[in-house]
């Protein structure tokens, strides 16, 4: 059976769903780099001018009370193109994997970058409206502050994590019984390697908590390296592709153990499969 291949084009535009034919995304073999990465091929200067435009944007509309789910979609989307622009190359694969199941659901991966945070509402939000658990200090942030708070998130202030753990439950659990779905990054920081043991269950037990599926994601994303001083600040490295994979939903129904076992093994399985150092406990 065909795959369903998206389109720049498709995208953040409401999809008919064919429950049989996968659908995925594949930056197109033709994709030019824009002129200003050509001339500083040296360097990210290109990248980060983008990359900062979009934001300015972003952080206006979200002041102006004007920064929905439909912003939010084609503005990731932007950072897509930007990413491709400056030579990146994505491959994104099981998206009708969030369309298989109806109503909210926790999506949960491995953190390895700034880029899944902006490049994975461009594959949910049109489908699912989300948002994320996030560090509190974003939410604070004079730059990225309005917009992380437009959108609703949890935040967590990651020094307690017994508090953590309490907040994301329930207001996790009354944001998804509301309808509104959530990303999970069951990790404590983000890194370009992968430790099975920093991986804990919270997104599994708000899965159970409040009824609803999780859906795996797994992610390569160290093409946007994270910054020494400054995570959004990275490096970029063109010649490292972007994977990202989403699984089979796990039910609410199942062994809450379990289904952390099988959420490890579907995130390690595919990075290990993409290249990604994956530490030994």
């Amino acid at each position: 059976m065909s795959t369903r291949l998206l389109q720049r084009k498709d995208l953040c535009k409401p999809l008919e769903y064919d429950q049989e034919v996968p659908i995925s995304y594949q930056t197109a073999l033709d994709k030019k780099r824009s002129v200003l990465d050509l001339i500083f091929r040296e360097t990210d200067l290109a990248f980060h001018y983008g990359y900062f435009k979009e934001i300015f944007r972003s952080r206006r509309l979200a002041l102006d009370g004007l920064y929905d789910n439909a912003s939010w979609c084609e503005s990731s989307a932007k950072i897509l193109d930007l990413i491709e622009s400056c030579g990146g190359k994505i491959n994104v694969e099981g998206i009708e994997k969030i369309l298989s199941v109806q109503g909210p659901v926790v999506i949960a991966g491995n953190h390895m970058s700034t880029l899944e945070t902006f490049v994975l509402p461009t594959f949910v939000t049109r489908y699912k409206p989300i948002t994320f658990v996030v560090k509190e200090s974003l939410t604070r942030g004079n730059l990225f502050g309005p917009i992380m708070r437009s959108r609703n998130p949890i935040s967590v202030g990651r020094t307690n994590p017994r508090e953590d753990l309490v907040a994301v439950l329930e207001e996790g659990t009354k944001l998804l019984q509301q309808g509104m779905s959530i990303i999970v990054f069951p990790q404590s920081t983000r890194t370009t390697d992968f430790n099975p043991a920093e991986f804990n269950s919270i997104a599994v037990k708000l899965a159970a908590r409040a009824k609803v599926p999780l859906i795996p994601v797994a992610l390569r994303t160290d093409f946007w390296e994270n910054g020494r001083i400054i995570k959004e600040l990275g490096r970029i490295f063109r010649d490292r592709k972007i994977n990202i994979k989403f699984g089979d939903p796990l039910l609410p129904t199942d062994d809450s153990r379990k289904n952390q076992e099988t959420l490890l093994r579907f995130v390690v399985t595919h990075i290990k499969q993409w290249g990604t150092v994956v530490r030994e406990s």
